[in-house]
C-alpha cells in the first residue's frame, strides 16, 4: 500500500514538474536560448575587455541568481495569466504534490545555475590565461545553487501568499529593511563591518564546512518554507 502511495506521489511530482517546463517554454526556445546564454556571454565580454577574475566570478554569479530567481517568479505570473492558475485546481495533483514538484523543479534550475557558473568562470579564466582550479569552479557552482536555493525558499511563502507583483513590492521592501539594518549596524557597532570581514575570511579558509552548514541551512529553509507555502496555499479557493 506504501508503495502505491509513493509511486502516485512521485507521479505527481513529476507531472507538476512537467507543467513547469511547459510554463518556462511557452516563452518560446529562442527566449530560453538568450536566457542561457546571456550570462556565459558578458562574462566572456568582460574577460575580453581587461576585467579581473575576482570581478567576472562576482557578476556571474550575481547575474546567475537574480536571473533564476526571476524564473521562480515568472511561474507564478504565467499561472495568473488568463486566470491559468484555475487549471491548478483541474489537474489531477493536489495541492502538497504541487508545492513540491514546484521545489523539485526550481532545485534542478539552481543546479542548471551552478554549472553555468561553472562553465563561464573557466572559460573566462581560458581568455584571461588565468586557468581556474577545478575546486574553485566547483566552490563558486556550490554557492550559487546554495544561495539559490536559499532566496527561493524564502520568497515561495510570499508567491504563494500575493500576486507576482504584490510579492515583488512585499519581497523588494524586505530587502530594503534588511539593507537598512546592515547600514543602521555599520553606524551603531564600530566592529561590525570588522566582524563581516572575519567572517568572510574564516569561510574562505574553510570552505568545505561552510558549504556544508549552508547546506543544512538550505535543507531546512526547504522543510520550512514548503510547510508555510502549504498553509498559506491549503487555504485559498482555486
Amino acid at each position: 500500500m506504501n508503495t502505491t502511495a509513493n509511486a502516485n506521489a512521485m507521479t505527481a511530482i513529476l507531472r507538476q514538474i512537467s507543467l513547469d517546463w511547459n510554463r518556462t517554454i511557452s516563452y518560446g526556445r529562442s527566449y530560453l536560448a538568450i536566457f542561457f546564454a546571456y550570462a556565459p556571454g558578458v562574462t566572456c565580454l568582460m574577460a575580453a575587455t581587461g576585467s579581473t577574475l575576482d570581478s567576472v566570478a562576482g557578476a556571474v554569479i550575481g547575474g546567475a541568481a537574480s536571473g533564476f530567481l526571476m524564473l521562480n517568479i515568472t511561474l507564478f505570473s504565467y499561472e495568473q495569466m488568463n486566470n491559468h492558475h484555475w487549471m491548478n485546481g483541474i489537474v489531477p495533483i493536489n495541492r502538497n504534490h504541487q508545492i513540491l514538484g514546484r521545489f523539485a523543479f526550481l532545485i534542478v534550475c539552481d543546479l542548471v545555475a551552478g554549472l553555468e557558473v561553472a562553465v563561464s568562470i573557466a572559460c573566462a579564466g581560458i581568455i584571461m590565461h588565468e586557468p581556474v582550479k577545478v575546486t574553485d569552479a566547483i566552490g563558486f557552482a556550490a554557492m550559487t545553487v546554495l544561495t539559490l536555493v536559499l532566496l527561493n525558499t524564502i520568497v515561495q511563502p510570499f508567491l504563494y501568499r500575493f500576486s507576482p507583483y504584490r510579492a515583488m513590492a512585499a519581497i523588494i521592501l524586505s530587502i530594503g529593511v534588511i539593507v537598512g539594518t546592515v547600514i543602521g549596524l555599520r553606524k551603531a557597532l564600530p566592529e561590525f563591518e570588522k566582524t563581516v570581514e572575519q567572517l568572510a575570511e574564516a569561510i574562505s579558509r574553510h570552505q568545505a564546512i561552510a558549504l556544508a552548514a549552508f547546506l543544512i541551512i538550505d535543507v531546512l529553509a526547504l522543510a520550512f518554507s514548503s510547510k508555510i507555502s502549504l498553509h498559506i496555499y491549503g487555504s485559498k479557493d482555486i
